[in-house]
């Protein structure tokens, strides 16, 4: 992650302001580099988001327009906020535990695949349009897993998923509302569990899982929640169960997600 090694450095060296110019990936490379051991290396730095990727997602939960020029306007902005962030203890492999934070959505099953088939489309149809044809193909093709969660230490669900989404904020797949009541500074993070919904349930509530209406599927569920433990019944490596944050797969299940309340600081035009 080099965006993540150049932020560390900045931040070493005493520099209060880091503006990330790109996408959802770029933006949790350099949330990452703020930390070193789960400590922010410079308490007082703060974060200037300039996206202009495929996806924006996370500019979306702030209300940020697709402009990077208007983005910008956030330098000399005195507009600070202190938001949370996610932070994610997953397996790279069977025998390998690590850590990453994330600032938007994390995301277990379909989201995974969505990835591996978005680099295969055309680049025509613009970033949602690539989003939502991968997520059609992947709902076709992909299988409903047997999933455990752990909410908050007490509450268990434990069945079969199609998507689970631990949500900081409000979207993702190129602008889907995953998490339409997703708050990036209310302590908690939004958990969006989707049963066995298929491609069918898609083509038909697609424009409400788009407008965050989704919440009314019968096999959709909202919990709200500090931590969140995810495993599954599955054990085959080959039928490991896949883990991403903020677009990009990094890892399989189990997982732990945790919460940093108003972990970094984000300066808004």
């Amino acid at each position: 992650m080099e965006a993540c090694r150049l932020v560390r450095r900045a931040l070493k060296q005493d520099h209060n302001l880091i503006i990330c110019v790109g996408g959802d990936g770029t933006l949790n490379e350099v949330v990452n580099g703020f930390f070193w051991h789960n400590s922010a290396i410079n308490p007082s730095a703060s974060l200037v988001v300039v996206a202009c990727g495929s996806g924006g997602d996370f500019r979306r939960s702030l209300e940020i327009g697709a402009c990077p020029l208007d983005a910008l306007a956030a330098v000399t902005s005195d507009k600070v906020i202190d938001i949370d962030l996610g932070s994610i203890h997953y397996h790279p492999d069977p025998a390998t535990r690590a850590q990453r934070f994330f600032v938007n959505v994390a995301s277990i099953g379909v989201p995974a695949e969505v990835n591996r088939l978005l680099s295969k489309q055309p680049s025509f149809l613009g970033g949602t349009g690539r989003f939502l044809l991968a997520t059609v193909q992947a709902l076709l093709f992909s299988k409903h897993v047997p999933v455990r969660l752990e909410i908050d230490r007490k509450e268990r669900l434990d069945q079969f998923v199609k998507t689970i989404a631990v949500a900081n904020g409000r979207f993702f797949g190129g602008g889907m509302q995953v998490a339409p009541q997703a708050s990036l500074d209310d302590g908690l993070l939004d958990i969006v569990v989707i049963g066995k919904v298929g491609l069918l349930d898609f083509l038909v509530w697609g424009s409400r899982f788009y407008k965050g209406r989704h919440l009314e599927h019968p096999r959709v569920n909202l919990f709200r929640a500090a931590t969140i433990q995810a495993s599954s019944r599955l054990s085959v490596p080959l039928q490991s169960v896949p883990v991403e944050v903020d677009g990009e797969t990094i890892g399989m299940l189990p997982a732990t997600f945790e919460v940093m309340p108003t972990a970094i600081r984000l300066r808004l035009p």
